[in-house]
């Protein structure tokens, strides 16, 4: 099969260069199309369900939305759990599902189950627009002179509706700043003088804000519409609305309240360096749309704005945050070492072959190989990723190409006779057999990939695909393109003489093959030692799920008291702030470059609370900070990113002793946040029912896990702690007064919190116009208890005097998880392996904390996915090794010549394990996947070198030392040069520090080091192996060992 395939490229060479132009005329379109991300998505489809009750506190939260919500969303069909948060004024209740659910059925299913459930009225369940990986673009509005309330006017009614037309994005999110509201304050007492009720008051206000329709009036020969107009258009009208009138005199809006334009009660704030109050804008990326395209949208819109002054005179936009940049840079680092991979190929099979045509043909299949792969991932629709790309060893990817090329040219040379077809075809006859299987192992190899479920999968599956497609394009090249080119370029200059290169190597290794024969039993021993080695030093590796994506920025969540107010936290941001932004000097204090601390940090934004829409779950007491950083190459000598975490750690902690701090990275808090539901990196969730003995025996876990190295910044996310004013009426004096429950707690609603009774139209914006008490007839206690209650006689009722008014303690934040509560603790590991640092926690805890009846612990976080993925290897890895196993034995037709192959897989295995534990790489599904690479690897070398061997045997009738020697002789150069070539590929991979190569590195050090040790050791030992091996069996059975 294969030599027709060579025989007809051959044979049509203009067909074969059409198909090779007509690749790269495709794989230009392909480009174009190519969704690049710089991380796939590693979270399940998730949907989120938002209710923004107002006024309830945590405990009634969960009572009246998040309970009801829970059991009405159970049972949706492809649903893998439910998780929820319950705190003051807003329920998230987020629907994981199944892996393979389409995510636009998971999401209808929700919108169908809501319709179902009872909620309170006035209270509506939205669908939250925001996922894991959707935040692509952050701005913030600045303009000279404009007021809060104007810059976040302009957010909310022009630059949402503005992106929001952009295809890709679902949704814009606003952030700090002040919404424009019209307030009507009451003064109690001026009500009461006038004699007015409450009611009165908020009937005539909604009743003088509309506009009517009279049909149509007909004068003369035209139609008019008739239309009333009574829109409040402003203060003046607001003031002179009519509530009732005394002795003939009206009695205005004016007469009993002061009417003004303030702002909404505060949910968040935003800081950016110096600045500590700014407006933020967040654009939302649909589930599933490409951020490359989804972004150039956006900027062409940003520059539509500014060209076409859609924002008033001096207001613009300017960019805080571009997930491109991240994109650009690491796609920049994987293509940098792509090349420089391929460059190093290139030199290695010059310098192997001594002829720099043969050389520039083997090179040539890399980026046509990758080409090939390009067409295939937009043809199957892959996202092209950081490790799809980044991790493709285009050095195995061309080891059909580099076998085939040095084969050929060693037939061209003077010594064979024929034409150069028959030369070429002879080669290619020669390598097909160990070709065709080899490359098939190698694609059976990567069967555990194909196999990965879950985060595992949806990380790694690229790049499988991506593999598989470049090795079939390669082994199609290698086919037709490689003779096609050997025969037309550089056949002519082959010789038979080898390089200098060739010849040093052959004079260092012939020395140690003649002691290795000479002394197999010896030669056994030294390729036991390294299977064993490989079992005993394994355990030794640390362990993690996968290393982190360097994303080039800080995400640093501070956990203050969780009963903190607005305005003592937004005092504590602002110097943590200046901390990290490296100027912590006096407030208002101008800060000089050259002065600051940590003149890394390029910018640090501040976000305190949660936006207005409620995507983020979070309240006064949590504080986040954005913080950006210069390239790597322009810090300080010595300084790496975990000494300035380290530095900004102690300072922090220093300044601020009682705060809880995290540190973490931007798209890697938000997927962390998704998968496991904290805000922390990783966590224990102490489960029962009662919140108080969670918080008891979260508090214990907490403190013994201070104790654990490796464990930092480990907090709790109390539960308990939140002061209420609780007003509790009492239904017996209710009654004495002709009262009922509704009537006090709608006054006490309006009173203290303030009502939105209707809207002001200003053009298309729409503002709230509150009622609420004056400040000082609502800020205290007292003043509570002193608040007036209109009976329906008309008489006014102290509301001390019929509801008992206290202060308690309550519930702060409530979180729950398949029906049942929790208390979180969340925890970073540093310095150590993950793996590692949880055993020990977690033996810990079993040994010194006796959990009562009811209660259990749930570790969440990268943990779960690193065993996940373990015992789904534990399970394909055998299978896979058993197919290899089938698969080699068909290839070289007996069982003790595949045994003798198969033994390089742990020989290669103890390379991969000794340069992680040289190079202090912790084990992690990354590295797994360079073992994987390495089986390939193994199985291919030996299966070409052990070919060969029986061809001499049974083809030339050689005896078994100088079949093993000739073999050795021959296929020293093209096994040493496939061996070498996979890792020069990597080397670049491996040695990167910049952004976006740390997933990649891993497994670059293992298919390093194991073809090293491959290089090094099995070229040498296998061949005194297959001599003792058959000369045994010849000895004890008499009978000479032959393919079957």
């Amino acid at each position: 099969m294969i030599q027709q395939i060579v025989r007809f490229a051959l044979e049509k060479p203009f067909l074969v260069l059409i198909a090779v132009f007509s690749l790269i005329g495709m794989s230009i379109l392909a480009l174009m199309r190519l969704n690049i991300e710089a991380y796939p998505n590693p979270v399940p489809p998730l949907v989120e369900v938002i209710v923004q009750p107002e006024g309830m506190n945590a405990e009634e939260v969960e009572r009246y939305i998040t309970v009801p919500l829970e059991i009405g969303l159970a049972g949706m069909s492809g649903l893998d759990r439910i998780s929820s948060q319950s705190i003051f004024g807003l329920s998230d209740v987020k629907c994981y599902f199944k892996w393979g659910t389409e995510y636009a059925r998971a999401r209808q299913e929700v919108i169908n189950r809501l319709s179902f459930v009872q909620l309170p009225n006035q209270v509506e369940a939205q669908i939250s627009p925001w996922n894991a990986t959707g935040e692509i673009f952050r701005y913030r509005i600045e303009g000279r002179g404009y007021t809060l309330e104007e810059l976040k006017t302009a957010q909310d009614w022009i630059l949402e509706r503005q992106f929001k037309q952009v295809p890709g994005v679902i949704d814009v999110v606003g952030y700090g700043g002040k919404i424009k509201q019209y307030q009507v304050q009451v003064d109690p007492y001026l009500l009461k003088g006038r004699h007015v009720s409450l009611g009165q008051l908020l009937e005539s206000i909604a009743n003088a804000n509309q506009n009517v329709g009279g049909q149509r009036l007909t004068l003369g020969e035209q139609v008019y519409d008739v239309r009333g107009i009574g829109l409040i258009r402003g203060i003046e009208d607001i003031e002179n609305i009519v509530i009732s009138a005394s002795q003939g005199d009206p009695i205005r809006v004016k007469d009993i309240a002061r009417t003004q334009i303030g702002h909404a009660p505060r949910l968040g704030m935003v800081g950016f360096d110096d600045q500590s109050d700014i407006v933020q804008g967040i654009i939302l990326m649909r589930y599933g749309e490409a951020a490359l395209p989804t972004l150039k949208g956006v900027h062409a819109r940003i520059e539509a704005i500014r060209q076409n002054h859609v924002l008033p005179p001096g207001m613009d936009i300017m960019p805080l945050y571009d997930r491109g940049s991240l994109i650009h840079l690491t796609t920049k680092t994987v293509f940098e070492n792509l090349v420089l991979g391929m460059v190093l190929v290139a030199i290695v099979l010059f310098l192997f072959l001594g002829n720099a045509r043969a050389a520039l043909i083997s090179a040539l299949n890399i980026p046509l190989a990758l080409l090939f792969a390009i067409c295939g991932v937009v043809g199957f629709n892959v996202s092209a990723n950081l490790l799809s790309l980044g991790a493709v060893d285009f050095g195995i990817v061309i080891d059909s190409t580099v076998i085939m090329v040095e084969n050929i040219f060693r037939h061209a040379g003077p010594h064979t006779k024929g034409t150069m077809a028959e030369r070429i075809l002879t080669a290619a006859h020669e390598v097909a057999s160990p070709l065709a299987f080899s490359t098939l192992i190698i694609a059976v190899a990567f069967l555990p990939i194909f196999n990965m479920t879950g985060v595992s999968g949806v990380i790694f599956s690229p790049m499988a695909h991506t593999y598989a497609l470049a090795i079939a394009g390669a082994i199609l090249l290698a086919l037709t393109l490689t003779p096609l080119l050997m025969s037309r370029w550089s056949l002519p200059l082959a010789t038979e003489k080898e390089g200098p290169l060739m010849a040093f190597l052959h004079r260092i290794y012939r020395p140690f093959f003649e002691a290795a024969i000479r002394r197999p039993k010896r030669a056994l021993c030294l390729r036991i030692i390294p299977i064993v080695l490989c079992g005993v030093l394994f355990p030794f590796l640390g362990q993690e799920f996968m290393p982190q994506l360097e994303e080039g920025n800080l995400w640093v969540r501070a956990s203050l008291p969780m009963s903190i107010s607005f305005e003592q936290a937004s005092k504590y941001v602002e110097q943590m702030r200046a901390v990290i932004w490296g100027c912590p000097g006096t407030s208002g204090e101008v800060c000089v470059e050259q002065n600051r601390k940590h003149p890394e940090v390029t910018h640090v934004i501040s976000q305190l609370g949660r936006s207005d829409d409620g995507t983020e779950v979070a309240g006064f007491y949590n504080v986040e900070f954005f913080v950006p950083l210069k390239p790597f190459e322009e810090w300080s000598r010595g300084l790496t990113k975990s000494k300035l975490i380290e530095q900004l750690s102690q300072e922090l902690y220093q300044t601020f002793p009682d705060v809880i701090f995290n540190f973490s990275q931007c798209i890697k808090d938000n997927v962390e946040e998704a998968l496991s539901g904290i805000k922390g990196e990783n966590s224990v969730k102490v489960v029962g029912t009662k919140l108080h003995v969670n918080e008891e025996y979260a508090g214990k876990i907490a403190a013994l896990m201070k104790t654990v190295r490796g464990i930092k910044d480990v907090g709790i996310f109390h539960t308990l702690g939140q002061p209420d004013v609780r007003v509790v009426p009492d239904r017996v004096a209710c009654a004495r007064y002709g009262l009922n429950v509704g009537d006090v707690t709608s006054v006490v609603q309006t009173a203290i919190g303030g009502k939105a009774v209707t809207q002001v139209f200003e053009g298309e914006k729409r503002f709230d116009l509150t009622v609420r008490w004056l400040e000082p007839y609502r800020s205290s206690l007292d003043a509570i208890r002193a608040i007036h209650v209109t009976n329906p006689d008309g008489a006014d009722i102290p509301l001390g005097q019929i509801a008992e008014i206290s202060l308690q303690q309550g519930p702060s934040l409530i979180h729950r998880e398949n029906g049942l509560r929790y208390t979180p603790i969340k925890f970073s590991v540093r310095d150590r392996d993950l793996a590692g640092a949880i055993a020990e926690a977690r033996e810990k805890i079993r040994s010194q904390i006796a959990l009562p009846y009811g209660v259990r612990l749930e570790w969440g976080g990268e943990i779960n996915e690193l065993r996940s993925a373990e015992e789904r290897l534990k399970v394909i890895i055998p299978l896979t090794l058993c197919l290899i196993a089938f698969l080699t034995y068909t290839a070289v037709k007996n069982w003790l010549d595949t045994l003798i192959v198969l033994i390089d897989i742990p020989v290669a295995c103890t390379g991969g394990v000794l340069a992680l534990l040289v190079t202090r790489t912790h084990f992690s599904v990354s590295a797994a996947m360079g073992f994987v690479s390495i089986f390939g690897i193994a199985i291919q070398d030996a299966i070409l070198f052990v070919t060969y061997f029986q061809r001499l045997r049974e083809g030339a009738g050689l005896p078994i030392v100088e079949a093993a020697r000739e073999a050795a002789e021959k296929r020293f150069r093209p096994v040493l040069m496939t061996t070498l070539v996979a890792t020069l590929g990597l080397l670049p991979a491996a040695l990167s520090n910049g952004i976006g190569a740390q997933s990649q590195k891993p497994m670059a050090i293992v298919v390093i080091g194991g073809s090293l040790i491959l290089a090094l050791l099995t070229r040498v030992l296998q061949p005194p192996l297959l001599v003792m091996a058959h000369q045994w069996l010849e000895s004890s059975s008499g009978k000479r060992l032959v393919p079957s």
